[in-house]
């Protein structure tokens, strides 16, 4: 027993579990962002919406993550960043959540705003929790995993809902994400031993050197293009 008890312990402890918990978090965000996009032929359907009506959907969920990831140094500063990712997770499953159960296109609206909002503060507290948690050699190996979570959501997504529309609703499709959404941050918070620190808020001295590099504005550009 209590071998098998080590052998427990130290699986909880092994970076590998973060890096799991996180990569999970961060690409059940990602899709919980965009699975309004193979969704929306069945929500014109069902709603009776004209194509305005669907675009403004993707345009006010990023305009809630730009915000708040403008914000988010502000938010882990406060919280740290093990409760902002919580705070994130639940949050965006909560909002997703209740854009199923809404039967008005004002609510819809303003809950996917509030998915935009919540979800956007997760990257900053996640790639600090996940750089503080790996080995600096291995940095790049761990990230290389954790970013692979918008890639497959981009993949999977489709798949997802394909797959879910044959039994369930759209509507049950959202409930049943914000759901996951919520477990896979408690599991986080919960089990998840790595050390808690606070973010830094957003600093004007140093955001200067990088407004002021041209190969800055240059990525920007083609990014744009």
């Amino acid at each position: 027993m209590r071998l098998l008890s080590n052998k427990n312990n130290h699986w909880i402890q092994s970076p590998v579990l973060p890096l799991f918990l996180l990569t999970s978090i961060f690409f059940l965000n990602f899709t919980i962002r965009i699975i309004f996009s193979p969704l929306m032929p069945t929500v014109l359907t069902d709603m009776n919406l004209s194509y305005d009506q669907a675009g403004s959907f993707f345009l006010i969920s990023a305009s809630g993550y730009f915000i708040s990831l403008s914000c988010s140094g502000f938010v882990s500063s406060i919280l740290k960043h093990k409760k902002t990712i919580l705070l994130t997770a639940v949050a965006t499953g909560v909002a997703i959540l209740c854009t199923g159960l809404s039967q008005d296109l004002f609510a819809i609206r303003l809950e996917l705003f509030a998915v935009g909002m919540s979800s956007g503060i997760y990257l900053p507290s996640g790639i600090a929790m996940l750089t503080s948690v790996i080995d600096k050699k291995n940095w790049g190996k761990a990230l290389g995993v954790h970013e692979m979570a918008p890639n497959l959501s981009f993949l999977l997504a489709p798949v997802i809902s394909e797959c879910l529309l044959l039994w369930l609703s759209w509507r049950s499709i959202l409930i049943v994400l914000g759901v996951v959404s919520i477990g896979f941050g408690i599991l986080f918070y919960k089990f998840s031993t790595v050390e808690d620190f606070p973010g830094e808020t957003p600093k004007l001295k140093l955001l200067m050197p990088l407004v002021s590099t041209p190969s800055i504005w240059m990525m920007i550009l083609l990014v744009l293009g």
